[in-house]
């Protein structure tokens, strides 16, 4: 699982790339399948936005995901 922050922006992409599997884990992140993330990487133009979207490496060793 790819964990993304809990924002907007974040729920845009999971509603327009139709994105299946994820969980809310907290206020502050979702998780995405890691087939899903790169599905989407795929699909966008604009990969570094959709990079910005992950959580903070910190964050994401503290909470088991990468």
């Amino acid at each position: 699982m790819t964990a993304l922050k809990n924002i907007i922006d974040t729920w845009n992409m999971i509603e327009k790339y139709g994105i299946t599997g994820y969980e809310v884990l907290d206020s502050t992140a979702v998780a995405i399948p890691d087939s899903e993330y790169e599905r989407l990487l795929d699909s966008v133009k604009n990969k570094g936005y959709i990079r910005n979207l992950r959580r903070s490496s910190e964050w994401l060793t503290a909470h088991g995901y990468h």
